[in-house]
């Protein structure tokens, strides 16, 4: 074996762990964020959102998370959202889908499904712990496409809290 090799190899294998510490310290930051944390967790016993017979969408600002049940039966797991922040609060209280546009190309409203004045459920393709909402209620666009495959015109939205940090 050649022994500049074997040398270069060892001194390169203490960089390669600590680049893997460090990729490995960021999954963990990650996987604690409270928005994420709080995407996985089943909504608790607590939770404000009305059970009634139809679906109704979920949607806790406090958390950033989004559901969707029928009666006490979650049909649609929790995901993470973002909404609005200060000056661009998405509204809280109890709205129905009244519109549903697909547009699964739309680089800004993939899966829009609207609830109250221009507000709306939709895909956003953007980082949804960056950038900002401007009302609408943003998540990935895998999951507004299975939200789209679940609701359906008149469908219930119930919302409330605020973002955290506005």
């Amino acid at each position: 074996m050649n022994r500049t090799f074997y040398r270069a190899g060892l001194r390169a294998l203490p960089r390669a762990r600590a680049a893997a510490a460090v990729v490995a310290a960021g999954f963990a930051l990650i996987a604690l964020t409270p928005a994420v944390a709080a995407a996985d967790a089943k909504p608790d016993r607590s939770n404000l959102c009305p059970h009634r017979p139809g679906r109704v969408v979920c949607v806790d600002q406090d958390h950033q998370r989004m559901w969707v049940q029928k009666g006490s039966r979650i049909v649609f797991e929790p995901v993470l959202i973002r909404t609005g922040y200060r000056g661009m609060w998405t509204p809280n209280g109890t709205f129905h889908v009244y519109a549903r546009h697909e547009w699964p190309a739309s680089p800004l409203l993939p899966y829009s499904q609207f609830f109250h004045r221009h507000y709306a459920l939709h895909g956003s393709r953007d980082d949804l712990h960056k950038g900002k909402s401007k009302g609408c209620v943003n998540m990935s666009v895998a999951d507004a496409r299975r939200l789209w495959k679940t609701l359906e015109i008149g469908d219930t939205v119930y919302i409330w809290g605020h973002k955290p940090g506005t």
